[in-house]
């Protein structure tokens, strides 16, 4: 199948005109199998505690991530479900993969760098707690049950035969017994689990992926100065062109296509 994939190049001639001005949006119409290729859906969570994250993830999953997925499944792409771990062992399809050791990492042992007081920030590391804020002062600091995510968003859940992975090993894993070599994300938020999770395209890039994000299937975490223009979303969407391809939904569905002719 082919995809248009969209990426920010330097357009420079030399070093007179070697600015910022010149880096631009730059296109290329590439070549991928399907049977190379996987899905990666990360944290299209079901609920989220901020509200308007959620209503607006929620529509991006029905309008954008299903007619992906849809359109994967036929062409023989396969789907890789990457939400966060404690979801991720909610479902059977997690266990097939590994053990509860895995869900999260730990300090090596017998390493004590940094010291423990840093890590716990505690003693003459104090100061640099931040202020409570996350949570609603009558949760006295605590997650509520309204405050935690559980599920895989509905519209869009795995299938009996589906992989859910809870970490990047666990990733690579399934990728190398497969022979995928392609990673097309979409999920949320882009500005934090899409790029910095273990599982995220940073770190799948540091092990010798070149990850595409569809652009228009994910969103990030907004802030009251930047949700109007959801400006956050679209400045980290031009920076990952610095770093990965993107492409539109339309394009990757009209390339699954192809594959039926």
């Amino acid at each position: 199948m082919n995809i248009q994939l969209r990426y920010q190049a330097m357009q420079s001639t030399g070093p007179a005109d070697n600015a910022e001005a010149n880096i631009v949006s730059t296109e290329l119409r590439a070549a991928m199998e399907p049977a190379e290729t996987a899905l990666v859906l990360v944290d299209t969570w079901g609920e989220h505690p901020i509200v308007s994250h959620c209503e607006r993830t929620g529509s991006i999953i029905q309008t954008r991530v299903r007619p992906a997925l849809e359109a994967a499944r036929v062409a023989g792409i396969t789907p890789i479900y990457a939400p966060s771990p404690h979801v991720a062992a909610r479902y059977p399809q997690w266990t097939r993969l590994a053990g509860i050791e895995e869900l999260r990492p730990t300090v090596a042992a017998g390493d004590d760098w940094p010291p423990l007081a840093y890590r716990e920030l505690s003693d003459s590391y104090m100061s640099l707690r931040r202020a409570p804020g996350e949570l609603p002062p009558a949760s006295g600091g605590r997650p509520e049950s309204w405050h935690k995510v559980r599920t895989i968003h509905s519209a869009i859940a795995p299938r009996d035969d589906d992989v859910v992975i809870a970490s990047g090993d666990q990733l690579h894993r399934v990728l190398r017994d497969r022979r995928l070599v392609h990673l097309v994300y979409v999920g949320f938020a882009t500005n934090i689990c899409i790029r910095f999770r273990d599982y995220g395209m940073h770190a799948m890039k540091d092990r010798g992926y070149r990850p595409i994000l569809l652009r228009d299937a994910t969103s990030g975490i907004e802030t009251r100065e930047t949700y109007d223009d959801l400006s956050i979303t679209r400045a980290v969407l031009q920076d990952l062109e610095r770093w990965f391809f993107t492409a539109s939904v339309d394009d990757f569905v009209s390339g699954c296509r192809e594959t039926e002719t």
